[in-house]
């Protein structure tokens, strides 16, 4: 097996290990996400040297953003973040379409939300924003 392989199938085992759990949260957890090496650090380093690497920063700025948002509002309790959750999906889809981000990724981002309309509390929420934080930070340092 190639390293390019290793890479892409280090995402794809996190997106089959998100969708096998019953909470988002059980999976990511910052002591294995956040530190050096962890699941955040693992993604962009797939992202940046897999054979598509496509996503760019203003891209991934730009769904970081948005998660951001709704985590926020679910978290305080705002039921609009409901319908923006679902809206969330065609924008990926969208840029996954457009090759602004690789498919993989895309995946990854699908099986967490999905986790988020599923079963989610508050901590399901601050979990993923936190998740998304910390692959926004290692991403700036392998830019």
């Amino acid at each position: 097996m190639n390293k390019n392989q290793n890479f892409e199938d280090y995402i794809s085992k996190l997106t089959e290990e998100i969708k096998k759990s019953k909470k988002l949260s059980d999976v990511l957890k910052p002591e294995k996400f956040a530190p050096p090496n962890g699941y955040a650090e693992r993604v962009v380093l797939s992202l940046k040297k897999g054979k598509h690497s496509k996503l760019k920063t203003s891209q991934l700025r730009k769904i970081f953003t948005e998660v951001k948002e709704i985590c926020n509002k679910k978290i305080k309790g705002f039921s609009e973040a409901d319908t923006e959750l679902y809206l969330l999906y065609p924008k990926l889809a969208y840029a996954e379409g457009r090759e602004l981000m690789p498919r993989n990724f895309y995946k990854l981002l699908v099986a967490c939300l999905d986790k988020l309309k599923e079963n989610a509390d508050k901590e399901d929420f601050k979990m993923f924003e936190e998740f998304m934080t910390a692959i926004v930070a290692y991403n700036k340092r392998y830019e």
